[in-house]
């Protein structure tokens, strides 16, 4: 295959951002450098006061390590490796779904999709995505999972599934926490709201902006200026394509409900994961209608603002519904020592969105497979600190937990 100089040029430009990246928070400040701050925002916001935000954050560091020394073998490494729905992985870091990753970078989540196929893990593509469904299971190494949005209502859900299903996804993420977009106040402030137009107004308001991110405009320049999310593209009738204003028009007037799992199990053969649950109560009633997983997530403080944090609500869950589904956890996870805690208070596994994000606007697929690499490396140091020999031997004897958990 022959490689243009701009991929070259891009590429070596990437590594050396990416070699810059010693933590997640190195990833965020160089996202903040790189990307106008509009589009920054989207990725950093929360909703509201972004109380729900730092919750996250707050309910990991409540949850502390209680280690056995001097019983940790150098040689072997101790075990990351761990199953999720029957799929073997490599760690017990699984990847998020997160929308408009194009505007970040024209890689987007084909990029995404790859570094995690060299990381051994699994990717969830967002319906939101400004790549198509063949072009990211095109470039997948691993099982990949497709996370559904009622785009169009119901019956553009309909032709999503059946899209991603005759695509090869493997599972099928449903998403039941947006009935309507939370108040991300810090988007707002930009009066811009993805997908991005290349239209005048928003040149104008985002022209300062661009003018001080050269990289990132000449990135998506490159790309032809492709921002737009091509599953709404296809919705239409009549050959006629559906925008984006009516496919988020009929999202809003019939998403998602529990009854929606009936014929989601018929047009769906693999698994079907229950994202957004935050309590044992709807865990329950997730199960009841027939998912075959649970993703315990506040969708990173994004949605409804004053929640717990997603590992006190994991607690929760966990005690609802035991041994009888996997229990996955999304939310404010930065380091493998925060997975560590996760897969100790019973998830499976824990998923991350904004830190592959901030990875992929920093540097590119580099910039993902960095962060990535810094989970394992992370989950690799904690578990020989915590004299554990592997993740399957994590459980709550090797944590304190608050007491009004």
């Amino acid at each position: 295959m022959v490689v243009s100089r701009w991929d070259q040029y891009r590429r070596l430009v990437q590594d050396r951002a990416a070699s810059r990246i010693a933590t997640v928070a190195d990833a965020r400040r160089l996202a903040m450098r790189r990307v106008p701050r509009a589009v920054f925002d989207y990725i950093d916001g929360g909703a509201g006061a972004e109380l729900t935000l730092g919750a996250n954050l707050a309910a990991i560091e409540a949850v502390q390590f209680r280690p056995r020394v001097a019983v940790t073998m150098g040689v072997p490494a101790p075990g990351l490796r761990t199953s999720v729905l029957g799929v073997p992985v490599a760690m017990p870091v699984l990847m998020s779904p997160v929308g408009y990753t194009r505007m970040m970078e024209p890689g987007g989540d084909v990029a995404g999709v790859r570094a995690a196929g060299k990381a051994g893990t699994i990717f969830t593509l967002s319906s939101m995505s400004g790549h198509s469904m063949n072009e990211v299971m095109a470039a997948a190494a691993q099982p990949a999972w497709f996370q559904l949005y009622f785009l169009g209502g119901r019956a553009g859900a309909e032709k999503l599934v059946a899209r991603a299903r005759e695509a090869g996804f493997s599972g099928l993420v449903v998403t039941l926490d947006t009935q309507v977009t939370g108040n991300r106040e810090r988007e707002q402030r930009h009066r811009i709201s993805p997908p991005l137009k290349l239209d005048l107004p928003t040149m104008r308001k985002m022209a300062t902006q661009v003018a001080v991110r050269p990289g990132w405009l000449a990135g998506v320049a490159h790309d032809r200026f492709q921002l737009s999310i091509v599953n709404t593209e296809t919705l239409g009738t009549r050959g006629e394509p559906m925008s984006s204003e009516e496919a988020f028009l009929h999202w809003v007037a019939s998403p998602a409900r529990w009854e929606d799992f009936t014929w989601l199990r018929e047009q769906w053969r693999g698994p079907i994961l229950a994202k957004g649950i935050v309590t044992g109560d709807d865990a329950r009633r997730a199960i009841d209608s027939g998912a075959d997983a649970i993703i315990v997530s506040n969708h990173g403080g994004r949605q409804l603002d004053s929640l717990p944090g997603a590992l006190r609500s994991l607690v929760e869950v966990v005690d609802a519904v035991g041994a009888e589904v996997e229990v996955l956890v999304d939310g404010g996870f930065r380091r493998g020592a925060d997975v560590v805690k996760a897969v100790a208070l019973g998830a499976r596994a824990a998923m991350v969105g904004r830190p592959w994000a901030y990875g992929l606007a920093a540097a590119g697929q580099p910039g993902v497979e960095r962060v990535l690499a810094l989970f394992r490396e992370d989950l690799d140091r904690t578990l020989r600190l915590l004299g554990c020999a592997s993740v399957a031997e994590l459980n709550l004897s090797q944590v304190r937990v608050p007491q009004d958990w």
